[in-house]
């Protein structure tokens, strides 16, 4: 694992579990310091432990949440080099049965959230001149899904939330996009573990939670990389 050339304080929301875990691990060991966020503030905890980070608790949905936990980590921790919008959720809802409610929920987490860590940190950022963040959305952005709408229109309007903020923050604020594919996380359905669901995929197999963190870390310090979506999703999706 490649290093930062010198310590950084690095934000992961939804960082209690999955693929925010797993990246705030491979983040430590790049030498970043770590803010692990997660609604789960217990589960945030236990994991800022383990790569000797700080922990913060806040729903990515509420703005005010967001603006002052962001406000906290810099007091804490320092200046924050770069941010990891991961947080989410997921379930499968036809579109008969999609309710407002739902349809709100999967937008206020996944493009609100984003949306809100990227307008907390962007103005610090700017000041400093440097930064760097990666959006988490989902190789079912690029797919599509017919069990999935909500959830989908969601992770799809982070590819153009991302593509857009490159273009408008660069070339001081790096700005890029990870869509994983079918990952053993708690999130991953039963019966995308059954061996029928697992035939379908090219490479044979899910992925693992570390695999995908090491992608986000490879965008998250690539210095010519902006407004890149990157899908490690097995095979599944190839364009």
């Amino acid at each position: 694992m490649e290093r930062v050339i010198e310590p950084s304080v690095a934000l992961v929301t939804g960082a209690a579990s999955g693929i925010g875990r797993a990246t705030a691990h491979r983040l430590a060991e790049a030498g970043y310091v770590v803010a692990v966020i997660d609604i789960d503030g217990r589960g945030a905890e236990a994991v800022a432990r383990t790569v000797d980070g700080r922990a913060f608790t806040a729903d990515v949905a509420d703005t005010e949440a967001v603006t002052q936990v962001v406000h906290e980590i810099e007091t804490r921790l320092g200046p924050i080099g770069l941010a990891i919008s991961n947080a989410g959720v997921y379930d499968e809802v036809p579109l008969g049965s999609v309710t407002d409610e739902h349809w709100q929920r999967m937008l206020r987490v996944h493009l609100g959230g984003a949306f809100n860590v990227c307008r907390a940190v962007v103005p610090p950022m700017r000041r400093r001149s440097t930064g760097s963040i990666v959006l988490v959305s989902s190789e079912l952005a690029l797919a599509g899904s017919p069990r999935a709408s909500a959830y989908v229109a969601a992770k799809a309007a982070l590819l153009g939330l991302g593509r857009s903020l490159a273009r408008e923050l660069a070339p001081t604020i790096r700005v890029n996009v990870v869509a994983p594919g079918p990952v053993d996380t708690p999130l991953l359905l039963d019966r995308e573990r059954t061996p029928q669901a697992i035939g379908t995929i090219p490479m044979g197999r899910l992925g693992r939670p570390e695999e995908i963190g090491e992608a986000i870390v490879h965008l998250a310090i690539a210095q010519f990389t902006t407004g890149a979506v990157y899908s490690p999703n097995g095979g599944t999706v190839i364009q």
